[in-house]
């Protein structure tokens, strides 16, 4: 049986892809859904980090939202392991179409790499090919749904090829390269021999178990190969090349971006899962040689090196070029830190856009219930300038009116903002997909100045209010002095209050502190 759904006719339409950050594994099935949906004539809304906390993803009561302006909500739910409950209420809740990516969610469509017959392959590979008989597994974390997947498609490998699925060759990792180190370390007790191959759940760990076997001075692949899964950018360019399941990122992107706008415009959505293959990509670490390498004539090897050497060239530029912005962006640290109000905030920003290259730049701050927000910071042109009492809207809306026109599809992020659990409001950020790895750290700054200006803000209006009182008692002790009949004194100070206009707009019935939304 498959729901129906039928597109708003207000405009052009806006889809969210939700996700826990803006990651090499986030980053290529971003780019595959917005140009989908941006061919198909869709803004694409990404949201950075901040759920479920973050006013923008829940109502008053706490029960977890879509955002209104959104027509549509691409979860990628395998980066969001521990908010299942929160992502299920989410879509339970939702009148918007919303699908999964990674993870299977209740009651949702599903979109993700068919891991099983990757790995079965990887195994069958070591076997056929190899003569591999006792090969290790290095899985990923107990809660993560597709590793628990690939450990299945595993230990179904080993049946099907008549081994033994020893206990003592499955070891747990947390997807980061040092699990992978350790796992071999921990191999390594049962003596040399015990083990002849490694598949690991991830290319990190997979990277891990290199340097962890070379470290203990065993040979990859001539006494131990290794196969990962992702086919990261950097498993072309270790030593050896890793042999690697390629994980179909791109594609689920793209995939899921055409499942929505099919969905939108109409059609069904149908309970089964959308596979999408993950093939074997074989290269060195498992033991085989660059392809037919003793039929090929010199002209022809020649021809790859330039084209390996190529590659690696243009890695490096881009990682010295991140590195670069990396580099700049730390130095205006400070100066965006401790920014002592929003004009200040604006020019020290200023710097950043354009650092950052960014097409368009917003502060929207929360009002006092948090359920409305206003413009505090605009970028216009290459310039971020103040603005002083701009209009509110409803944070379902996201953006003020307009923002999203009518000219060619927007890609553009939105991202909380808060510190110590406090939350400020959130960045909006129209740029190039390129961007997104600096923008975690720009969050975290911009949570920094905001808690900062919110203190010196809330300090200035108690002091603003102590002075008010001290006044008011004065005024007070005097009016009985005066009917008691007593003149005051010469010397007793004749203290002004501070203009009622110029103090800072008191704290709400609720006990909020007002936030920051003005100079």
């Amino acid at each position: 049986m498959s729901q129906q759904y039928s597109r708003p006719q207000s405009g052009r339409g806006a889809v969210g892809i939700l996700c826990s950050a803006f990651d090499p594994y986030s980053v290529p099935i971003i780019n595959g859904a917005a140009e989908k949906l941006q061919s198909e004539g869709f803004h694409t809304i990404c949201f950075g980090g901040g759920f479920p906390t973050a006013p923008l993803y829940s109502m008053p009561g706490g029960q977890p939202v879509v955002p209104s302006i959104l027509e549509a909500l691409i979860l990628l739910s395998a980066t969001m392991r521990g908010f299942s409950r929160e992502l299920e209420a989410m879509a339970a809740l939702s009148a918007q179409v919303v699908i999964s990516i990674g993870a299977p969610i209740p009651n949702l469509f599903t979109v993700a790499a068919n891991d099983e017959p990757g790995v079965f392959q990887a195994v069958a590979h070591l076997v056929k090919h190899h003569n591999r008989k006792r090969i290790a597994f290095i899985a990923g974390p107990v809660e993560s749904v597709d590793g628990a997947r690939r450990l299945a498609a595993y230990r179904l490998a080993l049946q099907s090829f008549k081994l033994d699925c020893d206990p003592a060759l499955l070891v747990r990792g947390d997807y980061e390269a040092r699990s992978g180190h350790e796992a071999v370390l921990q191999l390594c007790r049962f003596g040399a021999g015990a083990f002849d191959a490694i598949v690991a759940a991830n290319d990190l760990m997979a990277i891990g178990a290199i340097e962890g076997l070379r470290a203990a001075q065993i040979r990859v692949p001539e006494d131990v190969a290794v196969i990962g899964f992702d086919d990261m950018e950097e498993a072309s360019f270790i030593s050896p090349a890793l042999t690697t399941v390629r994980q179909p990122m791109y594609e689920q992107g793209l995939s899921a971006g055409g499942v929505v706008t099919r969905c939108l415009r109409g059609d069904g959505l149908h309970a089964q899962p959308e596979l999408i293959p993950a093939p074997l990509v074989v290269r060195r670490s498992c033991g085989c040689g660059p392809a037919n390498l003793a039929h090929r004539t010199g002209a022809e090897a020649n021809q790859d090196h330039e084209l390996l050497d190529d590659a690696l060239r243009t890695l490096l530029r881009r990682q010295l070029s991140v590195a670069r912005v990396h580099r700049e962006l730390s130095s205006l640290a400070e100066e965006i830190i401790s920014a002592a109000d929003f004009p200040e905030l604006a020019t020290v920003m200023t710097q950043a856009v354009r650092l950052l290259n960014f097409q368009r730049f917003l502060l929207c701050l929360y009002t006092a219930n948090q359920r409305s927000a206003q413009v505090v910071l605009e970028s216009s042109g290459r310039d971020v300038l103040f603005r002083n009492r701009s209009e509110p809207f409803p944070v379902g809306q996201l953006l003020p009116t307009g923002f999203l026109g009518r000219g060619r599809p927007a890609l553009v992020t939105v991202e909380p903002l808060s510190l110590a659990g406090e939350h400020f409001g959130y960045m909006v950020i129209e740029a190039d997909i390129g961007a997104f790895p600096a923008h975690q750290e720009l969050r975290h700054f911009l949570g920094s100045a905001l808690s900062r200006i919110a203190r010196a803000k809330e300090l200035r209006r108690r002091y603003a209010e102590e002075r008010k009182d001290a006044y008011q008692r004065r005024n007070a002790l005097r009016e009985e002095t005066s009917q008691a009949g007593a003149r005051p004194t010469r010397d007793e100070p004749a203290d002004r209050p501070p203009a009622l206009s110029t103090l800072p707009p008191p704290s709400d019935p609720g006990g909020n502190r007002t936030p920051p939304s003005q100079s």
